[in-house]
């Protein structure tokens, strides 16, 4: 499976691919208060890689939602003691779009990575992100090597359906797959469905859909 991302200006970027790498270290449990499709329990680290994505719709997580406005993201990257990194600054970006291609940027932060644990970028006012959004990592503009690398779980997620992809180019995305499993990038939002319901917490919302 392929994913195309229509750009207006001409990307030319390096393909820094080295392969997989099993966690040293790894976490264990996830939240249920956010958006995510990771299962919370790190397993690989792919160095190397120009684009980092995960696409977001949001009826997984909430089968009536038409919408999400997003409060905060949250990134986690891996430093492995074979592939260490020539730079812990990278660009990351939340894009509109829909299952295909991202559309329109909504933000773009550099930030500083931090081996095996969070960060957050919190936005002022939240960003209407509409039912489909996606989470970019780019690597090119501070690291020549494809890197910060960023974690991921061991298996599919619940969906049946990919939502994590790499890129060389920001033009074709492909799933992430490690031993025959599209595994999914430790990226994840929280935020609110811009929807009526007076009763239960966003968690609470979230924990009785899935």
């Amino acid at each position: 499976m392929k994913k195309v991302l229509v750009v207006l200006a001409l990307v030319t970027a390096s393909a820094f691919a080295t392969g997989s790498y099993r966690v040293e270290d790894p976490v264990t449990g996830g939240t249920d208060d956010i958006l995510q499709y990771d299962d919370g329990n790190s397993a690989w680290v792919w160095p190397g890689i120009n684009y980092y994505g995960t696409w977001f719709d949001v009826t997984d997580f909430m089968p009536v939602a038409t919408g999400f406005e997003c409060n905060y993201t949250e990134w986690w990257f891996y430093e492995h003691v074979n592939f260490p990194w020539d730079t812990d600054q990278i660009v990351v970006e939340l894009w509109t779009g829909d299952a295909d291609i991202p559309i329109i940027r909504l933000a773009s932060d550099t930030i500083t990575a931090l081996h095996n644990a969070p960060v957050i970028v919190n936005y002022s006012i939240p960003l209407s992100t509409g039912a489909n959004f996606w989470m970019i990592a780019n690597t090119t503009v501070y690291s020549t090597k494809g890197l910060p690398s960023v974690i991921y779980d061991e298996f599919d997620n619940w969906t049946g359906t990919p939502h994590s992809f790499h890129s060389t180019d920001l033009t074709v995305w492909n799933p992430v797959e490690e031993a025959g499993y599209e595994i999914n990038a430790f990226f994840r939002a929280d935020g609110v469905f811009p929807v009526s319901l007076e009763t239960g917490s966003w968690g609470a919302i979230k924990g009785s859909i899935r």
